[in-house]
């Protein structure tokens, strides 16, 4: 289950938005005709209030007052912004909705709109729709804009790069809650791209991949649950979540890959950088097994051989596939190794490990004897015919004419003198 972890968007004017507003505040007064001089009053009471429940309250009466007031716009922006200060996410949005209905390309309520769209977290189609609607039309109206002749190219790059960001980041989100996971990809990119920095949106972003269900993308959602989870500079997630994507990271990990091996580079590549390396990969237990097969194949034939045969019989059915695959058919030369001989001298029935020194797996049954025995751990080939079989404890036992086991040491008199 993936850990459910929200980050609150950060609603903030930024310096280009609290410009705006003053700049607007005066080109309303040099432009706008005032009802009368208690509106000009009023309206000037309410630009000097530093108090954003007082400004609230005398913003209601100058709205009652002069609901067709041309300073409307103004007063909408001044209301979000005083419900900002009082913590009040609902009311904030209604603001931005009121802003944007006298002036729908308006920066400002896009901006606020966009904002809420995710930090309140409300996922009716509703409120999506708003949002997404809002973050699209902020996206276009900032890639238009030009920079102001005594704004700084560093300010501008940064205020300008904070709205794209957050318009990218709750598409994302909206995307994300929509279950759109690919389109989400496609904006979490986005926001990384702009800024590595986003802890939070690594760990979406590597949900919305996880979600996906490509093999081809496995390894990439591993990476930016990594990125969440160890990059702790600024922008990071808070200790807590990062505690538990890290937790999470470890344990599917594992669980894909068979054990922790690569774990900790990959971390510690995730710490410097927000996106994988070319041709970044993990590999699943079930790659590396068969990776393991083909090596042993090639490596040794025989072994391989034995092994896919000893797991059919081991398998739940495993006295069927003797009967009806194994027994009385002559099987490909095997090598094993000596364990036990019997009788002593003249040993007609010869035990093998086939996998190891230690682990009896088969029995030969000789049609002769041999006239002497051999060391434990002498390694025989052998060409035999099975003819039974006992699961508990496994023993697979073959009739075998002695000519067909090679390996037998010479007679004493015949060895080589120390």
């Amino acid at each position: 289950m993936l850990v459910k972890i929200f980050r609150k968007l950060t609603i903030a004017v930024t310096a280009f938005s609290l410009l705006s507003v003053a700049a607007w505040g005066q080109e309303a007064q040099q432009k706008s005709p005032w009802k009368d001089r208690a509106e000009y009053d009023l309206y000037g009471s309410i630009t000097k209030e530093q108090d954003p429940a007082k400004k609230v309250q005398l913003l209601d009466t100058y709205m009652e007052k002069y609901p067709e007031s041309q300073f409307k716009l103004q007063a909408h922006l001044m209301y979000a912004l005083a419900y900002q200060s009082l913590k009040e996410p609902e009311k904030m949005y209604e603001a931005a909705e009121n802003i944007l209905a006298i002036d729908p390309k308006n920066v400002q309520g896009l901006y606020f709109l966009t904002s809420l769209t995710a930090s309140m977290a409300k996922t009716d189609a509703e409120t999506l729709s708003k949002g997404e609607k809002a973050a699209k039309t902020l996206l276009t109206e900032v890639k238009a804009l030009s920079k102001p002749d005594a704004m700084a190219q560093a300010d501008w790059d940064k205020q300008r790069n904070g709205l794209l960001i957050l318009g990218n980041q709750t598409l994302g989100w909206i995307a994300m809650t929509r279950k759109n996971n690919t389109e989400a990809e496609d904006y979490f990119t986005e926001v990384l791209e702009i800024d590595p920095a986003n802890g939070q949106v690594s760990y979406w972003l590597g949900t919305v991949i996880l979600a996906q269900r490509d093999p081809a993308k496995q390894s990439a959602a591993f990476y930016h649950f990594a990125r969440a989870a160890a990059y702790d500079g600024e922008g990071a997630m808070e200790a807590g979540p990062r505690k538990e994507v890290d937790t999470y990271i470890r344990k599917i990990y594992t669980s894909f890959h068979g054990d922790d091996s690569g774990l900790e580079e990959m971390f510690a590549s995730a710490a410097e950088e927000p996106f994988p390396p070319s041709g970044f990969t993990v590999k699943s237990a079930a790659v590396i097994a068969a990776e393991k097969d083909e090596a042993l194949r090639k490596s040794n034939p025989k072994l391989y051989m034995w092994l896919n045969v000893k797991k059919s019989l081991t398998a739940p059915g495993g006295q069927e596939y003797f009967n009806t695959q194994v027994r009385n058919t002559a099987m490909p030369s095997m090598r094993g190794y000596l364990i036990a001989q019997s009788p002593e001298n003249r040993p007609d029935t010869l035990v093998l490990g086939i996998e190891d020194r230690g682990t009896r797996e088969v029995t030969l049954k000789l049609d002769q004897a041999f006239r002497y025995p051999a060391g434990r751990g002498t390694v025989l080939n052998f060409q035999c015919v099975p003819q039974s079989f006992t699961q508990q404890p496994f023993n697979l036992g073959f009739s075998c004419e002695a000519s067909n086991v090679s390996g037998w040491p010479p007679p004493p008199s015949r060895r080589p003198a120390r």
